[in-house]
């Protein structure tokens, strides 16, 4: 104890950041302080330019909660605002930058190598577009200008993976970099990657309205620079087979963002639908990370893909991404002007290309844990996609009727006109039928071995989609066993959202949204109301402890002030009041209170 109180009281010179932050005493006991372990906090500490104490090894710039994400494998440094270097390609033995970007708060490669590992570990798999991180490392080695924002934008997003104390100032540093990019220097690929990315990052930080505006900066930069065009990647390559292959993951990456965000907005056609572009394919995630690049496959090749032999008929997970999203495009251009009278055929249309789609697909692109027991998540990607659109589109002519309360989550599309809803014929069950099967599929995916924080943010507005239109099957067709574990199913996909907002605030906002709605479409309050009255029924008071009763309702019944109950409710009450409130532990009970942004 006298040890424990000399550390205690020692006047320390240094003090970690989120300790200086709130101008409390650190101890500055390393790897992190007593306070930040006993509040399971970041816990950073900042090169003193007094020369006081420093961390003494890379370890102490770990985050102390164990809840962080953590890369598989520890990598070696990562160079950053290095010197020319000529000459220096291995992989293995570039040395750590003496300066960084940030020069106050990661004057220690030991962040930098942090948020670069998070980035790779959690963002890239479902964005591949960035150079893998060995090459990375070479061309920053070489000569790190051309790459300076796109490092920014890298670390700023592997910082909110990290729940990092400083993402806040990482996040103003990289805006601030995409804002200045050609006014020194001539715009590149690289920064089209700089800017796309900040533009997703900045939705899911729930910006939409600035993300809008990046993701139109990016693609005006692309199209600039030609990147819808097949010689771009060759004749901005360098001879490098890695670099010709990241242009052209860049433009497709462009692509598939702007259709990502036409379905969580619901606007199609989408900016980059009508672009002519015949860029090659991509080649394969392992392959990618290799440096190995084969042959590129072309789009008349993709196109004709049914009529190739079988090994012919094999193209990359990326490329069968690009293609279903190709085809999504197109079968759901007519959707702008949907009535009663296109919507079978915009339905009819889109089945035919997923349907085709799947078909073709060749037997190792069907399984998404491949042979070596690594998860392909571009097809993850692909698959998850096809079952929110099957249950959008769908459930305008099912017998999942809409509530008026699902306008309050802004992920969800407007619903349709009064001429297509209501409908129980033959036509209208067979749509239902679909609907539930996607919905059943869809929960299958969120059951996969991953980790849910590693998984594209655009799940997010597709998890909101399918559960809300769940909470319409729980009220209008499951009954008995069904209704329960289809209740279940709903607790996995909130888990998920749940999950998703600890890191992208909208992520947050749309968990609350949609437990609002299903406290609505459930009718949950009213269940509450019903626990309360049964729950206090045989009570009396006095008759002058009582206050006047409350105004009876719409409805004709007095909502009881359960403050003037004074005892407690039976056993048999209490089991009673659990049963009914078993599903609202799905949500935080405040949301009810809560107003939405």
């Amino acid at each position: 104890m006298v040890q424990q109180s000399t550390v205690n009281n020692r006047r320390v010179s240094l003090a970690c950041v989120p300790c200086r932050s709130k101008h409390l005493r650190c101890d500055a006991t390393t790897p992190a302080c007593t306070r930040c372990r006993s509040e399971n906090l970041q816990c950073l500490y900042v090169k003193s330019r007094r020369g006081g104490r420093r961390p003494r090894s890379s370890s102490t710039q770990l985050p102390a909660e164990s809840s962080i994400p953590q890369p598989q494998q520890p990598l070696p440094p990562l160079p950053v605002r290095v010197a020319s270097q000529p000459g220096s390609d291995d992989r293995s033995t570039s040395e750590p930058a003496t300066g960084s970007l940030h020069s106050d708060t990661l004057g220690d490669s030991s962040l930098s190598e942090q948020f670069f590992s998070q980035y790779y570990s959690f963002f890239h798999s479902s964005q591949p577009c960035v150079l893998p991180l060995w090459a990375l490392k070479r061309r920053l080695a070489s000569d790190g200008r051309p790459l300076q924002t796109l490092v920014s934008v890298v670390q700023y997003i592997g910082s909110v993976f990290a729940k990092s104390v400083i993402s806040a100032s990482m996040k103003a540093e990289a805006e601030q970099a995409v804002a200045s990019i050609g006014v020194n220097a001539p715009i590149t690929g690289f920064d089209v990657q700089a800017t796309l990315l900040l533009s997703i990052a900045i939705y899911w930080g729930d910006e939409p309205e600035k993300a809008l505006g990046l993701l139109d900066r990016a693609i005006a930069m692309a199209l600039e620079l030609g990147m819808n065009k097949r010689e771009f990647a060759y004749e901005n390559g360098n001879n490098d087979p890695l670099l010709e292959e990241c242009w052209r993951r860049t433009w497709w990456q462009v692509y598939v963002t702007d259709a990502h965000i036409a379905g969580s907005t619901s606007v199609f056609p989408f900016r980059t639908s009508k672009v002519e572009m015949n860029v090659d394919l991509p080649c394969d995630e392992e392959e990618y990370e290799s440096g190995n690049i084969p042959r590129a496959r072309t789009l008349q090749e993709y196109d004709m893909r049914e009529f190739l032999d079988d090994e012919e008929r094999v193209f990359s997970s990326f490329s069968e991404f690009v293609g279903l999203t190709r085809s999504l495009d197109l079968a759901l251009r007519a959707r702008q002007n949907m009535t009663i009278a296109n919507a079978p055929a915009v339905c009819a249309n889109t089945d035919a290309s997923v349907t085709a789609w799947r078909s073709l697909l060749p037997p190792s692109k069907k399984a998404l844990v491949r042979e070596d027991g690594s998860f392909d998540e571009l097809l993850f990607k692909a698959n998850i996609i096809i079952h929110t659109y099957v249950v959008d589109l769908h459930r305008q002519l099912s017998t999942l009727a809409y509530s008026p309360i699902e306008a309050i989550a802004h992920c969800t599309p407007t619903a349709p006109p009064e001429s297509l809803r209501g409908c129980n014929s033959p036509e209208c069950q067979l749509h239902t039928a679909k609907v539930l099967r996607s919905i059943d599929q869809f929960d299958h995916l969120l059951t996969l071995p991953t980790n849910i924080a590693t998984h594209t943010p655009f799940i997010i507005c597709m998890i909101a989609n399918t559960v809300i239109a769940h909470l319409a099957a729980c009220r209008f067709h499951y009954q008995g066993d069904k209704l329960n574990l289809a209740r279940e199913r709903i607790r996995l996909s909130m888990g998920a959202l749940k999950i998703l907002g600890e890191y992208w605030p909208m992520g947050l906002r749309t968990y609350r949204e949609v437990g609002i709605v299903a406290r609505e479409i459930l009718g949950l309050k009213e269940q509450q109301t019903q626990v309360v009255e049964v729950a206090t029924r045989q009570i009396t008071v006095p008759a002058e402890t009582r206050p006047a009763p409350d105004p009876p309702s719409e409805a004709g019944n007095a909502i009881p002030d359960v403050s003037v109950f004074l005892d407690q409710p039976s056993l048999e009450d209490l089991q009673l009041l659990d049963s009914n409130f078993d599903f609202c532990g799905l949500f935080d009970m405040s949301v009810a209170s809560m107003a939405v942004v």
